[in-house]
């Protein structure tokens, strides 16, 4: 369905237990995509709003962090989404040009404000008029470190050059720390830091994580070791990385029914989060839906990307009746005939699939077309056959292949270099063991062919920009992962690893992209 100009749907927003509201102010139905311009508005109601509730409604503004006075006001899909309930039509609160560009406000925005205006004011205020006018004034020295008061974030080392973490508290902007090493202290410390959202802790040596009082909406946390985790009642995304343990026991508010959780290889032996909201698994290899289904049984959203990877028991995915979202890219052996239909998927808001099972695209499409005509976010790309996957399973650039700015002569120019880099970095790793002086000296060529060879293809027609810049860096530093492994193999566990930043910096002399 889509909107007319001035239409206001109201959403229930799960978070805040409320409904909220946003209105269409314009549509664009001309080109390839079809958009709505879509406004979030202040109301906030627990049933559906009145019609002198309508009336009295009015742009949202939003003002936390760094935002000042900002409205939610954005391009998005013509196509109302399900669970968006038209309540209403006024002409348009806001007549603007909208260059902003994502999905249908959720009403998460309110929540965030709600968080915001829990801390104290006069904090608030202190951090607004940085923001408002950053200070590049030196506010702290640890060594030969310098920090400014607009210091947002806190690495490993200014925590290990620090005598005590109070020095800190000259820096009143930091939103974020990264930690590698056991600090005496540290969650404590982020307790009494209500502007910090985001931490990166690994290698703490804490038995027992207590992260309750925090005000983290964001942590990456390695879990080695770890008996208990006590996660703060905000937390949105837990990213765990490390090895769990079957003794691992996380707690968190309502069990996870708010929570996020991301693993690289997902494991389902320990305790805690048996109402887990969402599930992202990336790089996925083998992944068994079997697992997934009575552990977190009351997912509504699951996303997994491949290594490629392949989805078994896809068929189970019908044990979660509350799914309203399911993304799926690079899986495969996944049958068309096992993949749920949408009668046992009720809820499902949003399908992406991406670079799946041919037969399976098919399939999809034709299943799903209905419901998509009901306001289902539907997207069935890159269908691949079996010899497409036979050829790629080691292609770091298989994404590139289908993809609208990139030639299918581009893709396969992209993996032709992989492949070239990889063999000749290899056979130097196998003649230069134990000599990493000359195995540097064989590799710049290597890695200078390899640049040069991108420098020409976007030459010719440029498509490089920063995602697939990524995606070449990432490539070779897949290569030295390669290269520090036949070291290993040959020369022992005691062999030195690559310098990869002699690696970094030769590929950033010459490139041109």
């Amino acid at each position: 369905m889509k909107p007319t100009p001035g239409d206001i749907f109201a959403v229930f927003t799960p978070r805040l237990g409320a409904y909220t509201a946003v209105q269409v102010t314009a549509l664009n139905l001309e080109g390839k995509t079809e958009q709505a311009s879509v406004l979030a508005l202040d109301w906030v109601g627990s049933t559906l709003p009145d019609a002198e509730a309508v009336a009295a409604m009015a742009p949202a503004t939003f003002n936390f962090f760094f935002w000042k006075e900002h409205r939610d006001h954005l391009w998005v899909s013509a196509e109302v989404p399900r669970g968006y309930t038209l309540v209403g039509n006024r002409p348009p609160l806001v007549v603007e040009k909208v260059n902003s560009y994502g999905g249908w406000p959720s009403g998460h925005q309110h929540y965030s404000q709600r968080r915001w205006e829990a801390i104290p004011k006069d904090k608030r205020d202190v951090f607004k008029a940085l923001a408002a006018h950053p200070d590049n004034q030196v506010a702290l020295k640890l060594g030969e470190r310098e920090l400014s008061l607009s210091t947002g974030r806190l690495h490993t080392e200014e925590f290990v050059a620090a005598p005590r973490l109070s020095v800190f508290d000259a820096l009143p902007m930091v939103t974020a720390i990264d930690c590698t090493v056991p600090i005496p202290g540290l969650f404590d410390f982020l307790r009494e830091r209500p502007f910090i959202y985001e931490a990166r802790i690994a290698k703490h040596g804490e038995p027992i994580v207590d992260l309750r009082g925090s005000n983290l909406s964001r942590l990456r946390l390695d879990v080695t070791g770890v008996r208990e985790v006590h996660l703060n009642v905000e937390l949105e995304e837990l990213q765990l990385t490390g090895t769990t343990s079957p003794e691992l026991m996380i707690h968190a508010e309502a069990d996870g029914r708010w929570l996020t959780l991301s693993m690289e290889r997902l494991t389902t032996d320990w305790s805690g989060l048996a109402a887990l909201d969402g599930l992202h698994v990336s790089p996925a290899q083998e992944l068994d839906v079997a697992a997934i289904v009575p552990r977190f049984p009351k997912l509504t959203e699951l996303r997994v990307w491949g290594a490629p990877g392949y989805l078994r028991n896809a068929g189970r995915l019908a044990g979660l009746p509350s799914l309203t979202e399911l993304t799926l890219s690079d899986m495969f052996g996944i049958s068309a005939e096992e993949f749920p239909g949408p009668e046992v998927l009720p809820q499902l808001g949003r399908l992406w699939l991406t670079s799946i099972p041919a037969d399976l695209a098919a399939s999809v499409k034709k299943a799903y077309k209905a419901m998509a005509r009901e306001g289902l976010d539907l997207s069935v790309r890159q269908p691949r056959k079996a010899e497409w996957l036979a050829e790629n399973l080691d292609n770091p650039f298989r994404t590139w292949d289908g993809v609208e700015n990139i030639t299918p002569a581009q893709a396969k120019k992209a993996a032709a270099l992989y492949r070239q880099a990889r063999s000749a970095a290899l056979e130097a790793a196998s003649e230069h063991t134990g000599s990493p002086s000359d195995l540097m000296s064989a590799l710049t060529p290597i890695v200078t062919a390899y640049t040069q060879g991108f420098n020409k293809l976007d030459a010719r027609s440029s498509f490089i920009f920063t995602e697939e810049r990524e995606h070449i860096y990432v490539a070779l530093m897949g290569i030295c992962d390669a290269v520090d492994e036949r070291l290993k193999s040959e020369g022992g566990a005691s062999a030195a690893p690559l310098d990869r930043d002699a690696i970094t910096s030769a590929m950033d002399s010459i490139r041109d992209f």
